[in-house]
Parts: C-alpha cells; structure tokens; sequence
C-alpha cells in the first residue's frame, strides 16, 4: 500500500513537472502571456499523456534522484526526444492543429529536459551536502587512500554514516589537487603520517580492490606508522557482486598481502558434471572438505554425502550448510575411512558417483609420533577405499595432496607420496583417479596464521622455526577451486599441480600480522625455535625428474614422470602392512623409503629398533641407550 502512495505521488510531480515546463515554454515564447484556454484543454492531456508514457518507457519515474548518474541523464534525453517527436505526430496528422506554434515544440522540449534534469541534480546536492548532518553524533575523521571509481563509491555511501571523509591519497600525480566527491585529493601514499597529523584523522580506509599483495604490504606498512585503525573495502570479486558498503568494510587480512593476485580458476564445465551427480566429501568438517561441500553445493548435485569421524565439527558443518541452496540435499555420516565394511555399505547404498577424498593426517610434529595410525588412515584406508569405490561402480576419485610429497623430509609427506603414487600408478580401472598438489592453506585448522594469531594475543610472541623458513600460500577457496579444476580436466593417473607464484618468508608474515593487530615489532619478541622433526626449510612443488605439461588452464600443470608399476607398488604396500603390525618405527620408515627414495628422515631410535638394525642390515653396529641414526640421506 505505502508502495502505491509513493508511486502515486511521484506520479503526480512529474505531471506537475511536465505542466510546468509547458507553461514556461508558452510564457518565454509569447512575451509571458498565458495561452488561451480552449489550447490549453485540447493539448495539455495530450502532452501530459505522450510525456508520461515515454518517462515509464525509460524508467525514470522511480523518484531515487540521489542516485542518478550521467546513464540517467540521457535517458531524460532519450524520453524527452521520444516524447515530442510523439507529440508533434499527433498534433499535426491525428487531430490536424496546423495552427499551433512550432517553436513551443522545441522550448517545451528543452524547458522539460532541464526541469526532469534539475531536480535529480538537487537531490544529489543535497545528498552530498546534508547526509552528514542528519546523525546529530560526533564523526569519525577518516583519511581514504584511492581516488577512484571506487573510492568515489565508498566516499557516496560515507555520505550516510558516521564517518567524515576529510582527505583523499592517491599515487598517480594527476588526481593531486583535485576532488573525489568534494574531498580533496591531498598527495601520495607516502605522506599519509603527515597528512593524517594534519587532518586529525582517526581512521584509514584502503579503496584500492585492485592492489597486489606486495602493495598492499607498503600500504600497511605505512598505516601502521600512523597507530590508526585500518580498513580496506570488499576485494574486487565483492565489488562485482554488489557489496559496496561501508558497513562491509573490513580489517586487512593475509590474504591481501600474499604477494599474489589471488588466481582465478575457470569452473563454466564444473556443473555440467555435478549437477544431478551423487558426490561425496571424506573429511568433510575439515577446512579444505567443508569449502568443498559449500562449493560443491552450489552446482546442484542430486545428493552430497558429507563423511568425517569427528561428530562435533561434522554437526556444525550441518548447521553451516542447511543456509546454503540445496542445502537439504546434504546427508551427514559419522564414520572412519579406514572401516572397509562401512564405506562399502555407504557407496552402495547411496550410489555414490564421485568422491572427493580429504580425509587425512596432516600435522608434521603430530605424524612423526604416530606412524601406524598416519598409514593406517593416510595409505592403507586410501588403498582400500580405492578398492570399495571401483567395485562401487563411482565414476571419478580426486585425492587431496601436498607439496609436502615433493623430496619428503616427514612421515606425512611420505604417506601423501604413497598416494599419489596410488592414484598415478594406472591400475586398469574404470573409475578415474587425479591427485591434486598444492602449498600451505591459509586460515586451515591448525594452520600458521591461526597460531600466530592466538600468539599475539594470549603471549604477545610469536615462535617461528627458523628465520629463513619459506612455504607456499594460498587461500582456502582457491585451494578448493583447484580440486574442483582438476576433477574437470584431470585424466586417469594425473597429479596436476597449481602454479602458486613465489614462495612467502614465515618471518614476513608474522611481521605483516603484527602490524595487522595494532602492534609495533617492539611490542610483539619473535623467537626462534629451530625446525621441528620432520620438517623442511623450505617446500617444493614438483621433483627435479617430473616432466611438466601444461593443461587447458594455464595455472595448472600436469606432471608426468617414471613411477613405480602397479605389481610393484602393491607388494610394497602388502610388506608395509606387515611390517606395521610388528615391526620399530625404523623399520617402517626404512620400507617407505625404499618405496621413495627421496624420502629423507633423521630419527632418535632406542635400544630395540637399534637392534633391529643392526639384524636387518646384517651389519655389525654397537647397541647404544639412545642411538642417534641418520637414514635416507643417500641418494
């Protein structure tokens, strides 16, 4: 009903409008003497009516002038046009007035365009001038980086809000000295602490969407000198979907300082695979399996079979997924990968058609403790869920792995290894089976920046292993988008393995996180605490014999090179069995190493595995209390 009166009454301003103008025409054309009355009686609908039907043809008789832009204004342009040309046809060849005088024709035209023109121009005025006023509050000084389209957007919804936008900081030498909006446009970048000092600024918004992770470090970097708080708009992705709002704006995060652009993946054939399918996630209440089943909903599949032995985390997986679409096409089972029986009943019973399989050990310190359990769920759950699916009748199997299975130096890498070698092995089957490669996940449970985090806040320290220590990064919804690219381009026995740009110093990254907290270097000690057992200085995405090839996307590779033939591969697998069910963690990691001869480990063993050794090489080797062995180094 108030949407009726509304429409009503801006109905009713615009026929007030067009009469206006006319009148005004006739006045200017005739010395400001009124028409004659039976003229105006006979033309007046006609106008009115003509004028009325062009604006609704155009779409401008919605009354949001503050929102008008130069779009608008030929629109006004395009109807005002539209409308005499209609109202000249009808005077003169329906109802033959021969006598009216052709000059109004054009004066109402243009008395009508500046009239529709002018009160949208007012309305932005007054928008512009008055919506800080309104508030009655105190305003927050803000300082907003970019003079661009967007922070020419940002600084039309600040009109709104409670902050005052008092200067604007832009690098390109030609937006100094102008006005974004009516702010000015006071210097670069680099004179934010003087400009701020000067302005009395309280705040920062960044509203370049568009900056490089190497940018926005400097700009950071910068800001935090200032000891101001720091926003940055929606990232350009956002941006495009509509989420321009200063009540969206949002603490920097790591993934602005990456280094990187994030990488798009081209996903147009994704649903024409999904869509209709019976998918299943394992691990799906991790980090990496929850994005998956969020992602995967969206393309419509027929049923989504989300798997995980961790009830809690797999409950408030449920609640995350019953807001998204499809939502109540998700069935949820408590259950171990490594139970055979259980998954055969599971694929069978829901017919399941692919799998997407995350389930995995994956913490280094946690892994070099507990070897058997690593191979029980990591190797020999993978093997035997391999199995089930074939006989299943699935049609697709994607294994998540890890650059840590490049030259492995840990016990998890080395079973991610046996994976990989699983899944390219090209066991004749009918089901295809891709590995997918990729670095560290950013904001993964249990991942560096988490940790640094809490850090911060509970010790105000930060433990780093080694100041030199590298790792590859990369978001969690592109680590996602990977796995989904390569479920769409992999063939049978692909590992493909995603282009991730340089690798990023640990050391870098807490610094940047400090400045992200508020803090200064001086407030937040880094210690450092020397690598860990099991882990590297630095990661590797591809073995130095890996032959790469490039594949329809141009950030994803393909890698080829020799590996073991699948009778090889298995009777390895079936000693490694045996040997984990009696045999010292030596034993095991001196199998998996004939098994990769890359994999390379360091281990403290006591008084039996020394023995044992010592037996299994037939060397003769003293028998030490704690005996310090250095294997896999050869080679």
């Amino acid at each position: 009903m108030l949407y009726k009166q509304r429409a009503a009454v801006v109905a009713l301003f615009h026929v007030g409008l067009i009469l206006t103008s006319a009148l005004g025409a006739w006045l200017l054309r005739f010395d400001f003497v009124l028409p004659p009355a039976a003229i105006a009686l006979v033309y007046c609908p006609i106008l009115i009516l003509l004028r009325m039907a062009a604006l609704n043809r155009f779409d401008l008789l919605h009354g949001y002038w503050r929102h008008s832009g130069i779009d608008e204004i030929v629109d006004i342009v395009r109807a005002v046009g539209a409308g005499s040309l209609a109202f000249f046809l009808a005077t003169r060849w329906l109802i033959h007035a021969s006598s009216f005088p052709r000059s109004i024709y054009l004066l109402e035209a243009i008395t009508t365009a500046g009239a529709l023109t002018g009160v949208r121009a007012v309305a932005m005025f007054l928008d512009s001038r008055g919506g800080h006023q309104h508030k009655g509050a105190r305003m927050r000084r803000v300082i907003v980086i970019g003079a661009g389209a967007t922070a020419a957007s940002l600084l039309r919804e600040m009109s709104k809000s409670e902050f005052l936008p008092v200067a604007c900081l832009d690098d390109d030498k030609f937006k100094r000295g102008g006005r974004v909006r009516g702010v000015p446009v006071v210097g670069g970048i680099e004179e934010i602490g003087r400009v701020a000092e000067e302005f009395m600024a309280e705040e920062i918004f960044i509203a370049i969407p568009s900056a490089t992770g190497s940018q926005m470090r400097r700009i950071t970097t910068l800001c935090a000198a200032t000891k101001l708080e720091c926003r940055t708009v929606p990232s350009m992705r956002d941006l495009l979907a509509g989420k321009m709002l200063v009540s969206q704006l949002r603490e920097i995060n790591v993934e602005d300082l990456l280094g990187r652009d994030p990488i798009q993946l081209d996903l147009t054939t994704l649903r024409r695979q999904i869509e209709g399918k019976v998918v299943m996630v394992t691990g799906a209440a991790g980090s990496i399996g929850s994005e998956l089943c969020r992602q995967l909903l969206r393309e419509a599949p027929a049923r989504l079979i989300a798997l995980d032995q961790a009830e809690t985390a797999l409950f408030y997986l449920q609640l995350q997924l019953t807001k998204e679409n499809h939502g109540n096409n998700v069935r949820y089972f408590v259950e171990d990968i490594a139970n055979t029986v259980r998954m055969r009943q599971v694929l069978a019973t829901e017919g399941v058609d692919i799998i997407f399989h995350a389930a995995a050990y994956k913490h280094v310190p946690m892994v070099e403790n507990n070897l058997r359990a690593a191979l029980s769920n990591n190797v020999f759950a993978l093997r035997n869920l391999l199995d089930v699916a074939e006989e299943s009748g699935c049609n697709s199997f994607v294994l998540i792995s890890t650059d840590k299975a490049v030259h492995p130096s840990s016990f998890m890498g080395a079973t991610k290894r046996l994976g990989e070698l699983m899944m390219a092995a090209q066991r004749e089957r009918k089901m295809r089976c891709v590995a997918v490669r990729f670095g560290n996940v950013l904001g993964s449970q249990g991942s560096v920046i988490p940790v640094f985090k809490e850090q911060i806040e509970k010790e105000g320290r930060i433990t780093v292993t080694h100041p030199d220590i590298t790792r590859y990064f990369m978001t969690i919804p592109e680590a996602v988008s990977l796995v989904l690219q390569a479920f769409t381009i992999g063939d049978h026995g692909d590992i493909l393995v995603l282009d991730m740009g340089s690798p990023v110093r640990i050391m870098d990254l807490a610094h940047s996180l400090i400045r992200m907290c508020g803090k200064t270097p001086s407030e937040v000690q880094i210690d450092i605490t020397g690598l860990r057992q099991g882990e590297k200085l630095y990661e590797e995405l591809f073995y130095a014999r890996e032959r790469l090839f490039p594949t329809s996307h141009k950030k994803v590779k393909r890698t080829q090179s020799d590996i073991l033939p699948w009778a090889v591969l298995e009777a390895g697998l079936d000693e490694l069995a045996s040997l984990a069910t009696y045999s010292s963690d030596v034993t095991l990691r001196s199998k998996v190493k004939d098994m990769i001869p890359e994999y390379t480990y360091e281990h403290v063993v006591d008084q039996d595995e020394a023995r044992e050794t010592v037996e299994s090489c037939k060397i003769s080797l003293p028998v030490m209390a704690r005996t310090a062995v250095a294997t896999g180094n050869a080679g």
